[in-house]
């Protein structure tokens, strides 16, 4: 058996669709050979290498890929994109602030997944954006700690965002002027 055969199903797989069933078939055919060892010697060292390259840390963040950056949600759309995974690329959003303006009204927004055929999921609906940011006085949207009134405090999920997917705030309205956002997030898979 050529060793490309192994390396061929692997070379332009992308991590979001592969699983240990793809590793199987591959191995499917090697178990039949007289010198399988070998063979299996060889697929060792191909899922080795492939975990080396888009897994290094085995799922913890991947040293010095924080990132802080500003996204500006415009008052003539009113519509952001933070950030785009790209392929095989995981990310884990750590925080998102925004810097209030003056005079803004929103009616709301929403955080939101956007696929690569344009689907999209509502990961945070707040209705109540322009009055929590106001009188909450910290202008944090997402992150650990969210203080929605004077009782109650909400630590979201943490937020990963897959190969392909983008991350965007869509307010309701547009706001009467533009607002930065403020943004961290590491990546986890590259």
């Amino acid at each position: 058996m050529n060793v490309d055969d192994l390396l061929d199903p692997l070379r332009y797989q992308n991590l979001r669709d592969f699983t240990a069933a793809n590793l199987e078939a591959i191995g499917g055919g090697v178990f039949t050979e007289r010198d399988t060892l070998e063979h299996l010697r060889m697929l060792d060292l191909i899922a080795k290498a492939y975990q080396s390259v888009h897994l290094p840390t085995l799922g913890n963040p991947i040293p010095k890929s924080t990132v802080y950056t500003a996204a500006t949600l415009p008052a003539s759309s009113g519509k952001v994109d933070i950030v785009t995974a790209a392929s095989n690329e995981v990310i884990e959003i750590l925080g998102i602030s925004v810097k209030v303006p003056n005079e803004y009204e929103t009616s709301g927004i929403m955080l939101r997944l956007v696929g690569s055929a344009g689907e999209y999921r509502t990961i945070l609906n707040f209705d109540k954006f322009d009055t929590i940011t106001t009188d909450a006085g910290q202008p944090i949207i997402y992150g650990k700690v969210i203080k929605l009134n004077q009782s109650s405090n909400v630590c979201p999920s943490p937020l990963y965002i897959n190969g392909g997917d983008t991350l965007n705030i869509v307010s309701n309205s547009a706001p009467n002027q533009d607002m930065v956002m403020n943004v961290v997030y590491r990546k986890i898979l590259q």
